[in-house]
């Protein structure tokens, strides 16, 4: 029995030459899903590779959400159909006189055959992967190979094959297969798809939190937790556990930036030590407990990955790659400024802390509409 192999992957050269390195090696099916596949010099490095895995004989299927990837011009996606990959959209923004925003394909996944996998999230963009002196965004993903692949596999063909609700009950058995442990490693694929019933990622990482007894640490891009995580996270430090959060310093996203930052006074309040990135944008989405769990993918800790989007996340309960992602949060942190409370309404002024409030509160309507919205389909 083959078997399972880690690692952990870093946004830049390491993950691209390890997505062509996956693909050459497919020998029949090879599935590429993502949020962003943009046709630029990144894109056109990916659309090459699958190409040849065409031409070799391999079905190759790529799909990529309709919202995410409206870049993607129209003359690419001939280019793709034509040479014989598989492509479509998922969840049109416009569907029977409707306006879909909630529903949104934002895992990354790319899988050949039922061996090898890359699970994060690392879109197909230029901006995850530069070239000069520039630094890409931060960004990892989780490197598997062995027979967990088998279970990755059942979710991409699901989500590729499943195009209504009458693929639900299917789609429900076939998740549930998906979780499990491999090869004497405790490897789970846990997935989130609130409209077919799965909270897996959320449901696990409330578990971890509850019975945490030392450390929990967050890397969160778009970092807006409910009132259940908020509540363990407020319980678990009255427990004495260290609880650290890497976030956006700079940020693509105004709006939500401003709605973390409404959060510190909170977090401060409950002794959770603030670090910001800001050497580029930091897009990872990373947490680990009590030096023995990690979770990593695409699962942002807010309501939209609760409740909209499709998300897939790597756990391993394994003392030794925990080290390993450790060491790197670690080195993100020592590169990262520390936010102190002192520091913090230093350079805060009342205005300030208004905008933060009204960016919160916009954020979480837009949620609950978002909620609301898809929850009629």
């Amino acid at each position: 029995m083959q078997a399972t192999e880690l690692a952990l992957v870093h946004s830049g050269d390491d993950f691209f030459k390890r997505a062509v390195e996956i693909i050459n090696h497919s020998k029949k099916t090879l599935h590429f899903q993502t949020y962003i596949f943009i046709d630029d010099s990144t894109g056109k490095i990916i659309i090459n590779a699958l190409q040849h895995a065409v031409k070799r004989g391999v079905k190759v299927f790529l799909l990529v959400d309709a919202f995410g990837s409206a870049d993607l011009h129209n003359n690419s996606i001939e280019k793709i159909t034509q040479s014989g990959i598989h492509f479509r959209k998922f969840s049109p923004l416009f569907y029977k006189y409707r306006i879909r925003f909630g529903r949104r394909l934002h895992h990354k996944i790319v899988l050949a055959d039922d061996t090898e996998a890359l699970i994060g999230g690392i879109n197909v963009e230029d901006k995850y992967r530069v070239e000069g002196p520039e630094t890409p965004w931060l960004d990892y993903a989780v490197y598997l190979k062995g027979t967990v692949c088998k279970k990755v596999l059942t979710i991409c063909e699901a989500l590729w094959k499943n195009r209504g609700r009458k693929g639900r009950k299917k789609l429900f058995h076939v998740l549930d297969k998906a979780i499990g442990e491999y090869d004497g490693i405790p490897v789970k694929v846990r997935q989130n798809n609130y409209l077919f019933r799965r909270e897996g990622i959320s449901l696990s990482l409330r578990y971890a939190i509850r019975h945490s007894h030392s450390s929990v640490i967050f890397m969160a891009s778009y970092f807006m937790p409910g009132n259940r995580i908020r509540k363990l996270l407020r319980k678990a430090s009255e427990r004495n556990v260290k609880i650290q959060v890497i976030l956006q310093g700079v940020s693509d996203v105004g709006l939500s930036k401003k709605a973390t930052t409404y959060l510190y006074d909170w977090m401060f309040r409950n002794n959770i030590e603030i670090y910001e990135w800001n050497k580029t944008i930091l897009h990872g989405k990373i947490t680990t407990v009590d030096d023995k769990w990690v979770s990593a993918g695409s699962y942002n800790i807010n309501h939209l990955s609760d409740y909209s989007s499709v998300e897939t996340n790597v756990e391993v309960f394994d003392a030794a790659f925990c080290n390993t992602v450790q060491v790197e949060l670690m080195k993100v942190m020592a590169s990262s400024d520390k936010i102190t409370q002192a520091d913090f309404n230093r350079r805060i002024n009342l205005w300030q802390r208004f905008t933060y409030w009204c960016a919160y509160y916009t954020v979480r309507f837009l949620f609950w509409l978002e909620f609301k919205l898809l929850s009629k389909e």
